[in-house]
């Protein structure tokens, strides 16, 4: 992560924390959120939440359950309403619909009520289907719907187990109802397994900012999502936090020992084929909704946006790079085959000039040879040979025959 591009990390997030932090305020009846290390301020002024629960007017979400017994607000531990002694709590699973559900859908109906974006948007919970033509039809848990309804955003927040195909035919009917749909899955259950070891030796998972909270398994269902080219995210209601996933991937190196340790990577959604994948959780209330990429966007997914284009950037650049080494190599060898070619050019003239300066001379010696045979052709042979003719000497005495005839 480049220190230029500032990441809202909640190091408490997504930690599988089941503390109750929501109330129903037994004078409004509305849902009320306890931030962490507030549990000793006021709720609103003049009263504090200590006071409000000792007045039994902060009551457990769930039905029939009843007040809060106190505030726990101390140490380390994350500030959250407790059951009266004697009564337990929940587990995350009790009941038509679990207490996180409802937490989670609260939080997202107060974030898309407060968002400046959303403002005069209207909210709905649960409670307004939508319905195709054809008369199929669902209820999100959170639908925001722009002035004049021209745009509608569903949000489902997930926590009961969920297969790639069913999630295929829901979002398929969002789409084919002209309905944005955002997907977040729970934080702890099915949908929140900590990653093994050997899943997480994958190249890119083998570093990782010091701010991602965790490294979880993408089951078939994420790895169905991505595949699609939708972007899984997870919600902690505890913290208000979005987690999104992240790889760590780093360039492939263009020559044998070019990569070196702690090379630069680039932050970016995982593959569809990864087994497992780092979470980086952002604030909620730093999120929105970009309706022409039909996805939330967290500041992680912004930041992975920059990372996608600073990815291209350096891949151009690096084309670049090996075209013009490619130009100059091929430019370079060019070079080398005309000077090879104006040498051998040049040897073959030079061989070609000494062949005709022998042929020449041969010719030259035998127009020589020529000349001298026939000049000598004209020299009478008493001036070539005067031995022969030279009788000014004696005869020589007759030599004595050494037989006798008979």
């Amino acid at each position: 992560m480049n220190a230029q591009q500032p990441r809202s990390h909640r190091p408490r997030a997504f930690t599988q924390e089941k503390a109750q932090v929501l109330a129903i305020d037994g004078m409004t009846e509305q849902l009320r959120y306890l931030p962490d290390k507030h549990g000793d301020d006021e709720m609103e002024p003049g009263v504090t939440w200590r006071e409000h629960v000792a007045k039994g007017m902060l009551l457990c979400p769930m039905p029939g359950c009843g007040p809060f017994g106190r505030v726990v607000a101390g140490g380390d531990r994350r500030h959250h309403f407790a059951h009266p002694q004697g009564r337990g709590g929940h587990d995350h699973g009790t009941g038509p619909e679990t207490l996180w559900h409802l937490s989670a859908k609260d939080v997202l109906g107060r974030w898309v009520s407060s968002h400046p974006r959303m403002a005069d948007w209207t909210l709905h919970i649960d409670d307004v289907p939508i319905t195709l033509p054809d008369g199929r039809r669902r209820r999100p848990d959170v639908l925001a719907v722009s002035p004049g309804e021209t745009t509608k955003v569903a949000f489902e927040v997930q926590y009961s187990e969920l297969t790639g195909t069913e999630w295929m035919t829901r979002h398929a009917f969002y789409r084919d109802a002209g309905v944005v749909d955002i997907w977040l899955f729970a934080h702890h259950g099915p949908h929140w397994k900590t990653a093994f070891a050997g899943q997480r030796r994958r190249r890119e998972l083998l570093q990782s900012d010091p701010g991602w909270v965790a490294t979880v398994q993408l089951g078939p269902l994420r790895q169905k999502m991505l595949r699609e080219g939708v972007i899984p995210l997870w919600l902690d209601p505890t913290t208000q936090t979005v987690g999104t996933p992240i790889a760590r991937f780093h360039p492939a190196p263009g020559r044998p020992g070019e990569h070196r340790a702690g090379a630069t990577g680039y932050d970016l959604p995982p593959h569809a084929r990864f087994p497992a994948c780092h979470i980086a959780a952002d604030g909620l209330e730093r999120c929105h909704v970009d309706l022409e990429t039909r996805e939330l966007i967290t500041p992680s997914r912004v930041v992975q946006r920059a990372e996608g284009h600073r990815l291209l950037a350096d891949e151009e650049a690096a084309q670049e790079r090996a075209s013009e080494a490619t130009r100059q190599r091929r430019a370079a060898e060019q070079a080398k085959r005309r000077e090879a070619a104006a040498r051998a050019a040049a040897e073959s003239a030079e061989f070609e000039k000494q062949a005709k300066l022998r042929e020449e001379a041969a010719r030259a010696k035998k127009e020589q040879e020529r000349a001298a045979a026939a000049a000598l052709e004209q020299v009478p042979l008493i001036e070539q040979y005067p031995p022969l003719f030279d009788h000014s000497d004696p005869p020589s005495p007759a030599k004595t025959r050494w037989w006798r005839p008979w």
